[in-house]
């Protein structure tokens, strides 16, 4: 077996079982019940468009009272018909393959529904502890900051300095602190959206790991794809239930009446069976041309939007294959940065205990490699959260289909 193949079978096979997992743990049970009861839903209409072309059986009862002659007579009547087609020159074919796609279709946007809200859920996790990472590099950078300002008080005290370097080294620092508020606003806003989804703590939650899919098989799997050709299937047979409709139709029919009269002297009754077959066949409908052409351009519609749809699921996958290639190459700075600090962290130590070099040169240093190494982790993080919309894409991510 080629090697692409085995690929594509681990990462389809990943799919499903972090579904299977993250599914049934992420969601709360508010939110699964929902999806729940509209999975039921969407069966129950389906079962009804599948058996909407057998009819009722039809039970009348009657009863009327004459005063025309003495004594009154009183009439008691019962009749149970049925009026049942058995042919619509395939109708009621098409009639039970409609409701199947449809079933099928409903099925994958409840599905899609799913796997969004188990996406967003996820997205917030990834995001938690992006920013969290980002909220430890921001006081690496203000505590650099604050010696930035100590460096320049002495030099101002000392003359050295004018004091317009002291007051942009406080603007920075207090612009820096003013990020560092933005963030755990955001943390908040993020953690919010976490807790709308579901009930866990994110602290108990792992975070799955990503990797890159081809683009054949992400488009193979494109659960929005394959509701927009689920569509076009749906469409193709309604077009042709409306059709059917025009063409003749021969129906099986049955009735049975059991009457009862009562004119104060004689009780008659009279009980009867009726069956047969019947033809029939709209001759004239002003609205035919327009129904059939309504339901052939829904159709048409249909298809072009499955290939409009191709065609955006491709340029999200070559979109976020771009923007992996990015922060690839960020990832790639960031680590010379931090191999670039540790050199100089090393250097400075060794001139500072020659006493060459203040404390504030070593600490500075130390700081900005700390932050230089949280870098790469962030990025590494973005690249999860842009294979995530490729996962999120992909048929079976919820685990529960």
């Amino acid at each position: 077996m080629h090697l692409k193949r085995l690929v594509s079978l681990y990462l389809a096979a990943s799919v499903a079982l972090f579904a299977d997992t993250q599914s049934s743990n992420l969601l709360s049970s508010l939110k699964k019940e929902i999806l729940s009861i509209e999975k039921q839903e969407n069966k129950k209409n389906s079962d009804i468009l599948k058996f909407d072309w057998i009819e009722p059986i039809i039970a009348t009862f009657s009863h009327s009272k004459s005063e025309q002659y003495e004594p009154a007579k009183t009439t008691d009547t019962l009749l149970v018909s049925l009026n049942q087609p058995i042919f619509k020159s395939g109708g009621i074919y098409y009639a039970i393959k409609y409701s199947q796609t449809n079933r099928e279709f409903l099925k994958l946007l409840t599905r899609a529904k799913e796997q969004n809200m188990i996406k967003s859920a996820i997205a917030s996790l990834i995001s938690l502890k992006k920013i969290d990472l980002q909220i430890k590099r921001q006081r690496y950078l203000i505590e650099n900051a604050k010696i930035d300002i100590l460096r320049k008080k002495e030099l101002y005290f000392s003359g050295y300095l004018d004091s317009s370097f002291l007051d942009s080294a406080i603007l920075n620092k207090n612009s820096l602190e003013l990020a560092l508020l933005d963030m755990e606003s955001s943390k908040s806003d993020i953690a919010k959206s976490f807790k709308d989804l579901t009930q866990n703590e994110p602290s108990k939650v792992s975070l799955p790991r990503f990797e890159m899919v081809d683009l054949s098989s992400f488009l193979k799997k494109n659960i929005d794809i394959k509701s927009s050709l689920a569509n076009t299937v749906r469409n193709r047979y309604l077009k042709k239930m409306t059709i059917s409709n025009y063409f003749p139709t021969i129906s099986f029919n049955a009735s049975y009446s059991s009457s009862k009269t009562d004119n104060g002297s004689v009780i008659a009754h009279n009980n009867y069976k009726q069956y047969g077959l019947s033809i029939s066949m709209p001759l004239f409908d002003i609205n035919r041309g327009k129904n059939i052409e309504l339901k052939r351009l829904a159709l048409l519609k249909s298809k072009l939007e499955a290939d409009d749809k191709k065609n955006e699921e491709r340029n999200l996958f070559e979109g976020v294959v771009k923007k992996i290639q990015i922060y690839k190459k960020k990832i790639a700075l960031a680590k010379d940065n931090k191999k670039l600090y540790s050199s100089l962290l090393e250097h400075t130590r060794e001139l500072y205990k020659a006493g060459e070099k203040t404390i504030y040169d070593v600490d500075t240093l130390k700081n900005s490699f700390e932050a230089a190494s949280l870098e790469a982790k962030i990025y590494d993080l973005d690249i999860q959260l842009q294979l995530l919309e490729i996962y999120a894409k992909m048929d079976g991510f919820d685990g529960d289909s």
